[in-house]
């Protein structure tokens, strides 16, 4: 997948982010970028909150 330079250069993500920012960050990414795959840990919380998985920008 290719990288959003874009949406990168305005989205950045604070080392010290809550869950809560990890979460929206990721999903948010997810969707308008998904240069990579969403981490291991924010897809267990994701699916702890029955929250379902994101169409990654590149499939839709």
């Amino acid at each position: 997948m290719s990288i959003n330079r874009e949406w990168h250069a305005t989205h950045k993500l604070a080392r010290d982010a809550s869950i809560e920012e990890r979460l929206h960050w990721h999903i948010q990414h997810s969707v308008n970028c998904g240069c990579r795959e969403i981490p291991t840990s924010i897809k267990r919380e994701l699916e702890a909150r029955g929250m379902t998985l994101p169409t990654p920008r590149s499939l839709k």
